[in-house]
């Protein structure tokens, strides 16, 4: 006999047309669409059923209500909680408007990891995503909702400053202190009660918090290790929950870079969105989407980094950063670069990415120090 409690008996042959449909007493969450399942609410339902056990259940046969009726007595608020967020499959619509801050890239209220090898410019391009986000600017050809920000900069420095002073009028909140986010399963507690109240102070939540770089939050725990991953993931969760933030992870490769971000494999299971970032010899950066939970992947977007002068230091010499600058695409086929010049542009690169600044006195003698 094919019952509505033994779907598992259903002939393979029974096409959707002819399966059982959800019964008129059921609503699209089994009965119990639009429950409370708030304690006081949950009391107050439990003490209207006590005086009325058909609550809820009109047009049901008397052998139903009295099983719902049953059940829904006996359980707990968690219980409810999960009961009324069950839904009959069929009931189910497609979603078609995917929230998101940067269409394509980044979600709303996800979790995303941007990672690269070192001197890859990593930071210039999170901190050029959240400065577009905060401005609600098109990023990379891409559609963008405007949303409040705020940068950790774990790693702290002058170097960090230089950076968001070579901005157009930045309107984003900046952290530059160490945090740690592993060791207990509050250890956010602190950074959230902060931002909870700069929402109420501000009159409105955050929707991207950008955490530079990730070895900078563990807290000395080890991201080899599957259960300091999982304390970390714990507490980036509990951001997320208490802000509804995507929340941004910026970290690094290992040493063999083919083998993807460092660390324990489970952070890649957790994570919603990964973004991979590598560098040509001429110094063009790629940024592609290599994870998007139910998305598609292979966004890219090219970029060069582009160095601003901001001053003069105490000796005259100009002090320096970088902007990301758009590129396009490398060509194929081009023509390649000797080893030389490659080591030299990587040189250039290297301190630029390490120390925003590059001494004209010093340029010549550290050349001739690398030279083979």
């Amino acid at each position: 006999m094919m019952t509505l409690s033994n779907p598992s008996r259903w002939p393979r042959s029974t096409t959707r047309a002819s399966r059982p449909r959800r019964p008129s007493w059921c609503g699209s969450r089994c009965g119990m669409a639009g429950l409370e399942t708030r304690p006081e609410a949950v009391a107050g339902e439990r003490a209207a059923m006590a005086k009325d056990p058909t609550k809820g259940t009109e047009g049901a046969s008397e052998g139903a209500v009295s099983h719902l009726y049953g059940n829904r007595a006996r359980l707990k608020p968690r219980a409810l909680s999960l009961l009324s967020a069950t839904t009959w499959a069929a009931d189910l619509s497609p979603c078609l408007a995917r929230p998101y801050l940067v269409k394509g890239w980044l979600d709303q209220s996800a979790l995303s990891v941007l990672y690269g090898p070192s001197n890859s410019g990593k930071s210039f391009l999170a901190l050029d995503l959240a400065h577009h986000v905060a401005k609600g600017r098109s990023w990379g050809n891409r559609r963008v909702n405007k949303g409040r920000v705020l940068y950790i900069a774990a790693e702290g420095g002058g170097g960090f400053a230089n950076r968001v002073s070579a901005l157009d009028e930045p309107e984003f909140f900046v952290l530059s202190v160490p945090i740690t986010l592993t060791g207990t399963d509050s250890a956010a507690g602190p950074l959230t009660e902060v931002l909870q109240h700069l929402s109420a102070v501000g009159g409105a939540g955050f929707d991207l918090i950008v955490i530079d770089t990730m070895a900078r939050v563990m807290g000395g725990r080890d991201e080899n290790a599957a259960p300091d991953i999982a304390d970390l993931v714990r507490n980036l969760d509990l951001i997320r929950r208490v802000t509804g933030a995507h929340v941004m992870l910026v970290h690094h490769t290992g040493k063999d870079t083919g083998r993807g971000a460092r660390g324990h494999s489970s952070l890649r299971a957790a994570i919603d969105t990964e973004i991979e970032l590598s560098r040509d010899d001429l110094g063009q950066i790629t940024a592609e989407v290599t994870k998007q939970r139910d998305g598609p992947t292979g966004y890219r977007f090219c970029y060069q980094l582009r160095q601003v002068e901001l001053g003069l230091d105490q000796d005259g010499d100009p002090v320096t950063t970088c902007l990301v600058d758009p590129a396009v695409p490398a060509e194929a086929g081009r023509a390649g670069v000797s080893e030389a010049a490659r080591k030299a542009l990587s040189l250039l690169n290297r301190l630029i990415e390490d120390r925003g600044e590059v001494h004209r006195k010093a340029r010549r003698p550290i050349a001739r120090a690398q030279a083979p």
